[in-house]
């Protein structure tokens, strides 16, 4: 996977080449008849492949990104569906439907707003107790899968009556090459749309293999929306080039899926009747099935796929159990477990480590990401007070990370190393994260009362 340089190296790549083009947008190439079908069916192949993929995905791991993915695609693929049918020339010269003129300019605008949106907000993937629902082993996936695909094949579906009913009432957005008052408006706001999907997109503070590809996918489709917008007019540079942009932008996450199929079999079942068992008290997963996840993740990742361990440990929490009582201290992990489990990914596995702490398993996530992610966990247990049974403390938490290399013992390496930055975290005074981007001991901004020894 490309290194982040690299990835905003081909985006200013991108925009560079955008800017090239100025000059020559409106150019005519010629009309070409089998290019805008070749284009839009190349298109919808690969919106629905790419869809099909990630519901595989889904049922396999469980996570509400994949699942929101999924359906931006379906739906992507389906308006591309309708886009064919209704363009002149695409398959015949008024358009198999007959919508009116207007109809291809509202579907482009709606498709092209739209689905970046989709992207961004798939990211996101709902309210936390609907993504622990999804990720749950009990969970009903394929039926929600089949809710959500109906959902979407509806609201496709409705899309297109409305286009195709009104026809040649639509209101005008394009006209003899330029833009009316009407998409004098509707453009920029498309442009807006998009800009803050890449905003959405580019800002994450740890990203996945496919989250970095739909960095990729988002600019695309920004750049194939200016370009369109600076043309208006087929057969010219800028249009030959949006359509380019487009398809590529379809084809891109299906590329990186692809090379992750021969490996969803194995993401998909669970080689030990443990990696489902959950610990009683905090309801995350046991040590013994973690392992057996964090095993199965390790053999499963492709080739340069980071992955990362990280052991958290809650600081003083003898003393809070000498102090309130052991029903205290099994509150405090009830806690900071629940809110261990609102802060990882859906593709994280969180588990118990011990008596006192627990275990993290980051795949697709490097050095920097992990260390970020764990320093949030930190702060978060730190600034808030944690709920006993009777009393409202402070409680602070220590962390060690560590990268999983290769080899058979990969993971059992690993964890000694995230238990050696563990304890080097406690001696250097608790409260802090010890990992493998910092040459030393890094102490995060305490909080106004550290927790009590012990």
């Amino acid at each position: 996977m490309a290194p982040p340089a690299a990835r905003r190296v081909l985006v200013l790549g991108l925009l560079a080449g955008c800017l090239a083009l100025l000059p020559f947008l409106r150019d005519d190439l010629g009309a070409s008849r089998a290019f805008l079908p070749l284009c839009l069916s190349a298109a919808v192949v690969c919106d629905l492949v790419t869809a099909a993929l990630l519901a595989a995905h889904f049922l396999s791991r469980g996570s509400a990104q994949l699942l929101g993915l999924a359906c931006a695609y379906l739906a992507a693929g389906l308006l591309a569906v309708v886009h064919l049918l209704i363009a002149p020339g695409a398959l015949t010269d008024a358009g198999v439907l007959s919508a009116g003129g207007q109809a291809p300019a509202w579907l482009w605008a709606i498709a092209h707003g739209a689905l970046p949106i989709g992207l961004a907000a798939a990211l996101w993937g709902g309210p936390a107790t609907v993504r622990r629902r999804l990720a749950g082993p009990t969970a009903r996936r394929a039926r929600a899968l089949t809710l959500a695909f109906a959902t979407v094949a509806c609201a496709a579906a409705l899309l297109t009556w409305v286009i195709v009913s009104l026809g040649s009432d639509l209101p005008t957005i394009v006209e003899d090459g330029r833009l009316s008052d009407l998409g004098v408006l509707a453009g920029p706001l498309v442009v807006g749309l998009d800009l803050l999907a890449l905003v959405v997109v580019a800002r994450r503070g740890r990203r996945s293999a496919v989250e970095r590809r739909l960095l990729i996918v988002v600019a695309c489709l920004l750049a194939a929306t200016a370009l369109t917008l600076a043309t208006l007019e087929r057969s010219t540079v800028g249009w030959y080039a949006s359509s380019l942009l487009d398809l590529v932008a379809s084809a891109l996450l299906l590329a990186l899926l692809i090379g992750g199929v021969s490996r969803l079999g194995a993401l998909g079942t669970v080689a030990d009747h443990r990696a489902g068992a959950a610990d009683a008290l905090t309801g995350v997963k046991t040590r013994a099935a973690t392992l057996v996840a964090a095993e199965q993740l390790h053999r499963s990742r492709a080739d340069g796929a980071p992955l990362g361990v990280a052991l958290i440990d809650v600081d003083g929490l003898k003393a809070i159990g000498d102090r309130h009582g052991p029903l205290a201290a099994d509150a405090v992990l009830m806690s900071v477990a629940g809110r261990l489990r609102g802060l990882v990914r859906d593709a994280d596995v969180l588990g118990r480590a011990g008596d006192e702490g627990f275990l993290i398993v980051l795949p697709d996530t490097d050095v920097d990401g992990v260390t970020l992610a764990i320093d949030r966990a930190i702060a978060a247990i730190r600034e808030q007070r944690v709920g006993t049974w009777a009393h409202d403390v402070r409680t602070t938490a220590s962390a060690g990370i560590a990268m999983v290399g290769r080899g058979d013992e990969a993971i059992a390496e690993a964890l000694v190393a995230a238990d050696l930055a563990l304890n080097q975290a406690k001696a250097h005074g608790r409260d802090q994260v010890v990992s493998p981007m910092r040459g030393q001991v890094v102490p995060l901004r305490r909080a106004g009362a550290g927790p009590p020894r012990g």
